[in-house]
This record gives structure tokens, C-alpha cells and sequence, in this order.
């Protein structure tokens, strides 16, 4: 007679191995983001119906040295202010579940509270879902900017309504690594680097992103200065963390271009609105189905308010 468990399975319990009655999460990665966030690069706003940026965009055009004491000064009214506007997106990720699923996973059940975490994917998810917008190629997704779009590969393009290739003073930043290794590729971030700061004391990049091969490459670059820490007798032959200059050097998961990004958090952040970041809103039930709806939801944009002062290293 053919039974449906052994005698094995059916007298003995599951092994079931869980941290902190979580699952294991298997595919996440949004260490860009928590890192923008750790460093100012996450900025929270009240709102409004677009996103203006106030600009100073050029020197006072009348200044002048005088050939004497009473020369003429200009007389035009000073004109050296300008805005960039971007819209705002909303992201949500919406979670559903039933009540038969309420149901079944009740507290004395359940290996891992159901609810608990598939909300906890929700936030993940929304996480990953913007740390890939930000690599995404251009033209972005349903009008969210990406570094790709702020940051070009020759400094022109559209970005706030400015048009970069009109209004030079906007344009950003580039380097052409080609396919340079070693001392030749540190040079190229140096090149960019000084591009960025428009001067030893001026205000420098303090990030930089790219890809893990474009990372590994600069990394092993370092290697004619690598240095060896011994912990109990093992020698560890890599980087924890790297930086370029005081600028933190990160990788992303979702970038897979030859391509790294610089700029100052200062200028280049993502806008939120306060009151929807990472919002978990009610959960409400389905009218026609017996089911529960829950939705994360937020409103953000990647913006620059100085291109000028960030750029791209690409081949």
C-alpha cells in the first residue's frame, strides 16, 4: 500500500532554522542607498508641485578694475539668478495578502510571522527598487532621473529644464578611462576629481559609485600601497573600505556598467517628501475579495542643483 509520509516524517518535526523568526533574505541589495542616507545624500522636503533648485550661475558681470578713480561702473541691473525644476515621483509597492493567510499562520503556527514579512520584503523592495533606478540607462523610469541622466558622458543634455549644451555653466564633469589600468586609471579619477572641485580648496566630491569590476579595478590599482594588517597571526590582504581621496568609494549590486560616479552630497541628493518616505500606510481590505491591501509608499527625485561639480568616469 503506497502512504503519503514515512513513519519518520509523519512522528517528527521540521528543523525549522530562522534568524530572529525572519527569512533569509536572498536577493536585496541597497547599500548605496543606506549609504547616501548615513552621509546627507537623502534629503527630506514638505513638497509642492515640482522640485525648484535656486541657482547662482555666473559671476557679477560688471566687475571690473577701475583705470582710475573715477571711471564709469556698469549700470544693467545684476542678473545671477536662475532655478532648476524637476518633477516629483511617487514609487509605491503594494502588498496583498488573505485572510485565509491570517488564518493559517497564526501566532502558534507560524515559523516566520507572514505578514511580518512580506511588509519587511515590501520595504526592502522599495529600497532596491530605487538603488536601481539610480543606474538605470537614460531617460530614467516613468520620469526619475538617474546618475546616467544627471551626469553624462559629454556634460551636455537637459537636466532641470537647463539645457546644458546652451547653458555651459551647467554642464557636468567627464573622463574617458578607456581601457587604462593602474597608475594611468588613478590618474583619470584625479583628472575628474579636480574637475569637480574647480580647485585644491574648493568643495570636492565626497562619494563616489560604481560598479563591483570597475571597484575590484580601482581597488587593485592600490596594490603597490597595499597594506597588510595581522589579527593572531593571519595577514589580511584586502580593503574593508576604500576611498578616493576623503571621498567614500561604493559599489552597487545594481550598477553593471564600466562607469563610476562623483559628486558632493551637498549638490546631488535624493529629494523626498517628508510626509511619504518609506510611508507604510493602512492596510484596508478588498471589497470583492477576501483579501487585505497594503501599500509602501514615497515620493522622491534625484536631483542636482550644481552639475558642474559632479561628473562620470566611463569607457
Amino acid at each position: 500500500m503506497a502512504i503519503p509520509f514515512t513513519q519518520l516524517v509523519a512522528s517528527t518535526y521540521d528543523d525549522v532554522v530562522n534568524e530572529r523568526n525572519k527569512a533569509a533574505d536572498n536577493w536585496s541589495d541597497s547599500s548605496f542607498l543606506k549609504h547616501l542616507e548615513k552621509i546627507g545624500g537623502v534629503k527630506r522636503i514638505n513638497g509642492g508641485a515640482t522640485l525648484q533648485l535656486t541657482l547662482d550661475y555666473q559671476s557679477n558681470p560688471a566687475a571690473d578694475f577701475l583705470a582710475t578713480d573715477s571711471t564709469a561702473t556698469g549700470t544693467s541691473k545684476t542678473e545671477i539668478l536662475t532655478a532648476a525644476s524637476y518633477s516629483m515621483v511617487p514609487l509605491v509597492v503594494p502588498v496583498n495578502w488573505t485572510m485565509f493567510d491570517e488564518a493559517v499562520n497564526s501566532e502558534k503556527s507560524q515559523k516566520v510571522d507572514l505578514v511580518s514579512s512580506i511588509v519587511d520584503n515590501a520595504l526592502t523592495t522599495h529600497d532596491r527598487t530605487l538603488e536601481t533606478a539610480f543606474f538605470a540607462a537614460t531617460g530614467g523610469t516613468d520620469g526619475f532621473n538617474t546618475l546616467v541622466d544627471l551626469f553624462t558622458e559629454d556634460g551636455t543634455g537637459t537636466v532641470g529644464t537647463i539645457v546644458s549644451g546652451t547653458e555651459t555653466w551647467f554642464k557636468n564633469q567627464f573622463k574617458d578611462w578607456g581601457t587604462d589600468t593602474g597608475a594611468t586609471l588613478l590618474a583619470d579619477y584625479t583628472t575628474l576629481w579636480n574637475s569637480c572641485a574647480f580647485g585644491s580648496s574648493g568643495r570636492q566630491p565626497n562619494v563616489v559609485v560604481g560598479s563591483a569590476t570597475l571597484h575590484a579595478s580601482y581597488e587593485a590599482a592600490l596594490t603597490p600601497n597595499q597594506r597588510f594588517v595581522n589579527n593572531a597571526g593571519t595577514a589580511s590582504g584586502g580593503f574593508k573600505a576604500l576611498q578616493f581621496k576623503q571621498a567614500d568609494y561604493i559599489f552597487s549590486g545594481q550598477s553593471s556598467t564600466d562607469s563610476a560616479w562623483m559628486y558632493n552630497t551637498h549638490d546631488t541628493c535624493l529629494f523626498v517628501v517628508k510626509s511619504a518616505w518609506r510611508q507604510r500606510r493602512t492596510p484596508v481590505e478588498h471589497i470583492n475579495a477576501a483579501m487585505m491591501n497594503m501599500k509602501i509608499f514615497s515620493v522622491a527625485q534625484l536631483a542636482t542643483r550644481n552639475r558642474a561639480r559632479g561628473g562620470v568616469l566611463f569607457t
